[in-house]
């Protein structure tokens, strides 16, 4: 990925062999640097859930002090995943906006006497995949029912990411509230336009050719609407601590991460 490729770090000792040790000075440069390229290059009509769930390892990879600064920077990649879904949404993609919204990205099936789990095909229901476990559905359900416990692994995005900022204490009760109103407009453009009978971009691209301007007025009061003004106001409120941090030699040095020990 081209963040990846582009973000710089210092690597110093750390006695944890897997981890590195790195100071909470240059992991805000990298954080700054990140969010700089997200303005660049995280563009959401470009971007998929591969793309996304890419950000996320980035950032987490390269910094490991969760302050601030970084639950705002995920904020952002979750602006980012909020306003592809709406996309996908509106472009009757509902497959691929179900997979942020709702779909979780990996479910595994305990089977009883069975070490290993199976992994459940993500856009397979369960009843078809284990069809052979029974001469009908009801029996496939019964045997799903006894035989078999259920473990979501890694939820879809949105919920995920949700449930982290959630739990970070450091974003604002208001904005949580944002995200979920948000979502909601996503889920009611989807259940609109079912009612219409479209069913895929196919089906969306036929009504819309055919479609009156009224009717075209009509379906486009009710697309998600694009609004990209908190995406950049996350990245201001990132910009402005951290020239603080970055300047001020009297500001308060967190520890947040271990000491590194004194060399012999």
């Amino acid at each position: 990925m081209l963040i990846e490729r582009e973000i710089r770090m210092t690597i110093t000792y750390h006695p944890d062999p897997n981890h590195y040790w790195m100071e909470p000075e240059t992991e805000r440069d990298l954080l700054l640097e990140f969010n700089d390229l997200l303005d660049e290059e995280a563009h959401f009509f470009t971007l998929n859930e591969n793309d996304l769930e890419g950000l996320i390892e980035t950032l987490d990879h390269f910094v490991s002090t969760r302050d601030e600064i970084y639950w705002l920077t995920l904020a952002r990649i979750t602006e980012l995943v909020l306003h592809c879904a709406g996309n996908y949404a509106n472009s009757g993609e509902f497959a691929l906006m179900g997979d942020l919204l709702l779909n979780p990205r990996l479910v595994l099936v305990h089977i009883q006497g069975d070490f290993q789990p199976v992994v459940k095909k993500r856009h397979t229901l369960l009843t078809d995949q284990f069809k052979a476990k029974g001469n009908s559905r009801y029996q496939v359900m019964q045997w799903l029912k006894n035989e078999t416990i259920i473990e979501v692994k890694h939820k879809a995005l949105l919920p995920h990411l949700i449930e982290q900022l959630e739990q970070s204490a450091f974003i604002e009760r208001e904005y949580l509230d944002s995200i979920r109103q948000r979502t909601k407009q996503i889920a009611d453009c989807v259940v609109f336009l079912h009612s219409i009978l479209i069913q895929d971009n196919e089906s969306l691209f036929s009504w819309t050719k055919k479609a009156s301007q009224s009717d075209r007025a009509m379906i486009e009061a009710k697309l998600f609407p694009f609004d990209l003004a908190p995406f950049f106001e996350l990245g201001q409120k990132i910009r402005q601590p951290a020239q603080i941090v970055l300047t001020d030699p009297t500001f308060p040095k967190q520890k947040t991460l271990p000491e590194r020990p004194q060399s012999s």
